[in-house]
This record gives C-alpha cells, structure tokens and sequence, in this order.
C-alpha cells in the first residue's frame, strides 16, 4: 500500500494540507481520556462521554479500519480584530469544516482507487485526532494539550481519514516540551497541567461551549475573561514552538474578514436575528451561538478594565 500512501500525500499537498502522517487504527489509547471524563473535566460537553467508546475503538467508527491518516492544515497567528473584543485564530475566518470537508472528499475518493472504504472527519467525530497525530510523528501532545509540532507549533487545524487499508505507518517522536511550564503558567484560570485542560476552568469552554450554563459561571472565569469574546489563544502564544515560522502559507479564506476586524464591539452587540445570522454566515463564531455570544459581549462592554490575569498575560507576552 506504498503506492496508495504516495497517492494520497501528493493529493494532500496539492489541496493545501501541511503534513501528513500515518498511524495504526489499533494504536492503543490507554485510560487518560476516560480518566479526564471520569473527573468530570468535560464539563457540558456530554457527547465526549457518549461517544467514548467510538473513541477508543476506531472499528465502532468503521468496521474493518486498519489505518489513521492525520492531516494538519495551517491557520493564522495573530489577532486581526482591530476593535476591543479578542477571537481565538481559528475562528477568525471561514468555518474550516466547511473548507476542509471537500478537501477530504478528494482524498477519500483517492484511496477508494486503492480499494479502501474511508470514514473524514476535521474535529467532527468520534476520533481522538490529537492521539493519533502524536502516534504518526507529526508532533507531541504538549502541556497545553494540545499537538506541537517541530515545525509549525500548535496553530493548526487536525483532520482525520479512517481507511480500511493497511498503510506504511510512521513513528512518534519525543516530546519536546521539556521543563518548560509556560503555558500552564499563563493560563488566566489554571485550567492546564501535564497535558490536560480542565473544561470547567477554560475559557474557550466558557466563551463557546456552555451555551446553556451561563448562569454557573465561575467567578474565577468571570474575572479572567478580559477582552475575550470567543475562545482563547494564551497558551498557544506563550509557547515557544510558536516562535517558529509556520510549515505553510495560511490559505485565505482562514483570515478575518475586514467588516469582523473593524466593527466595534457596540454594534456587534447590537446585531440580533436575521443580521446576526447573515453577518457570521459561514463563520466558526455561530458555534457559540448568539444568545452565549451576547452575554459575553455584554460582559465586555461592561468592563471598564483589564483584569489583573490579563495584565499579567500581557507582561508574559514581551
């Protein structure tokens, strides 16, 4: 199955992916996701339980998977908003699962010539995509929890491509994280440690996520929010793998539109119904959804200041 490897990586190169790698459908996942569960550090996020099983065990995805492709695919790195009111990089432009499904498709319809059956997804199914990305050495799950990669950082998009062929695997590499705590360090909830993110301290949990909890917001995550209006990026941007130049041009539909960078937080409030809906057409902000979004811009226009964990973020940064 060399050939239908080569095949699909020059496939992937010419869609725009940035890497490739190859890992074993059986890999063996060990207990640490459903530790993370047990402790209750998914928060809201019921379908991380249900789906448990499907995730740990690829041929409850599909039957007869023998091979995990993981993709990585580039977006930016800077804020772009030009106005108060910060939105974590991935979501500043186009919705990537709606750029990145017809790219699977390609691939998809190019190991069905090899004879493979294929299940894609891009962050949309049951599939422990940072695991099996570690597992074809195309990074190190970092203490952040996220995959870093030698080249590239952690500012980047995962899909994956269960396929029932039995593809050339490749190996993990070290982690290379070292004794470096910055991320745990910089994060304005203590929500990080050893490679674990607890949901019920996140703030891109909080801002995205908990769109029926807002009424439990923990004070800790309130008085840590800052300008924050979707996500939140700080232990990507203190990491020092994100010094590095990028392994790929960010393709454009990935950057912020002009009218999201440039409208004041005011008017972005004031958007409701069939304009909210027209204005984040296409865009990943709609998963927060606009009663959650409200209340967080509500939140941030009534702040007068920084918080003290924002100003300390900041000093971090320099």
């Amino acid at each position: 199955m060399r050939e239908a490897r080569q095949a699909v990586e020059y496939a992937a190169r010419a869609l725009g992916f940035s890497a490739l790698g190859v890992a074993r459908a059986d890999a063996p996942q060990g207990n640490a996701l459903k530790y993370w569960i047990n402790r209750g550090c998914h928060a809201g996020m019921d379908w991380l339980e249900r789906h448990l099983p499907a995730r740990l065990n690829p041929q409850l995805v599909l039957p007869g998977a023998r091979s995990v492709i993981i993709l990585t695919y580039e977006y930016p790195r800077s804020d772009a908003r030009q106005q108060k009111g910060i939105i974590a990089r991935y979501a500043q432009g186009e919705d990537y699962h709606k750029l990145l499904s017809p790219k699977l498709a390609d691939l998809d319809e190019t190991l069905s010539f090899y004879g493979g059956k294929q299940v894609c997804f891009s962050d949309s199914g049951p599939i422990s995509e940072r695991f099996f990305a570690a597992q074809a050495g195309l990074g190190w799950i970092g203490r952040n929890g996220l995959l870093v990669r030698l080249r590239g950082g952690s500012f980047c998009f995962l899909s994956s491509i269960l396929t029932t062929l039995d593809l050339p695997v490749d190996s993990p590499i070290p982690n290379h994280c070292g004794k470096c705590r910055r991320c745990e360090e910089s994060c304005p909830t203590g929500a990080l440690h050893e490679g674990s993110c607890d949901a019920r301290l996140c703030l891109s949990y909080w801002t995205i996520e908990a769109r029926n909890e807002q009424d439990k917001l923990p004070p800790k995550v309130r008085e840590a929010l800052g300008e924050r209006m979707f996500g939140c990026d700080t232990c990507q941007e203190v990491c020092p793998w994100n010094r590095l130049p990028p392994a790929r041009k960010v393709d454009p539909h990935l950057l912020m539109p002009v009218r999201l960078a440039r409208m004041p937080l005011e008017e972005l409030e004031h958007l409701e119904g069939e304009p909210w809906q027209h204005f984040f057409a296409g865009s990943s902000v709609r998963r927060a959804g606009e009663k959650l979004l409200h209340r967080t811009l509500q939140r941030l226009h009534s702040s007068s200041e920084a918080t003290p964990s924002l100003e300390l973020n900041k000093r971090d940064l320099r």
